[in-house]
């Protein structure tokens, strides 16, 4: 086993089990918390694609990089972090950003009509499947967390056994 090869997956795996983590985690809710929700839903917007993107790519980095083959464990647990990745980038992301468009035009519309039952009763269904995807989505970040965790574990047993005692 190349030194190189173990210390750049380790690296690379530190930072995209710790990368992923700390926004999810907790970079996300503070910005949730001290900005404005349009100032939210706008960082949200731009760093989400990027943010998929890396849930979904960097399993597979890690399985290609592995400094030893891999086992059942670490493979099981990639691919669901893999797919948990995609999921969000896919299905999740497209379906959340069309419903988040369908309810500003629906606010947008009724700022002139001020028909506020009228507003209350389209948006409602819509705020409603808005939590569904937002609510699938977090269960994808929780799956691709866990997911990362479980490889972290079995890779460090497997990385100990070349470890001298």
């Amino acid at each position: 086993m190349s030194s190189i090869k173990a210390t750049s997956h380790l690296l690379f795996y530190s930072f995209a089990f710790g990368g992923t983590t700390f926004y999810s985690y907790f970079a996300s809710p503070i910005a949730f918390k001290v900005l404005e929700r349009e100032q939210f839903s706008k960082l949200q917007n731009n760093i989400f694609p990027y943010f998929f993107q890396l849930e979904a790519i960097s399993p597979l980095i890690l399985a290609l990089t592995s400094p030893f083959s891999l086992t059942q464990g670490p493979i099981i647990t990639l691919t669901m972090a893999t797919l948990s990745g995609l999921t969000n980038l896919c299905w999740l992301l497209p379906w959340t950003r069309s419903i988040k468009e369908e309810r500003k035009d629906i606010a947008e519309n009724f700022k002139i009509d001020k028909d506020l039952k009228k507003f209350e009763k389209l948006d409602a269904p819509l705020k409603k499947e808005f939590g569904k995807s937002h609510g699938l989505s977090l269960l994808m970040n929780m799956t691709h967390t866990l997911s990362l965790l479980a490889y972290g574990v079995l890779f460090s047993r497997g990385i100990f056994k070349y470890v001298p005692k």
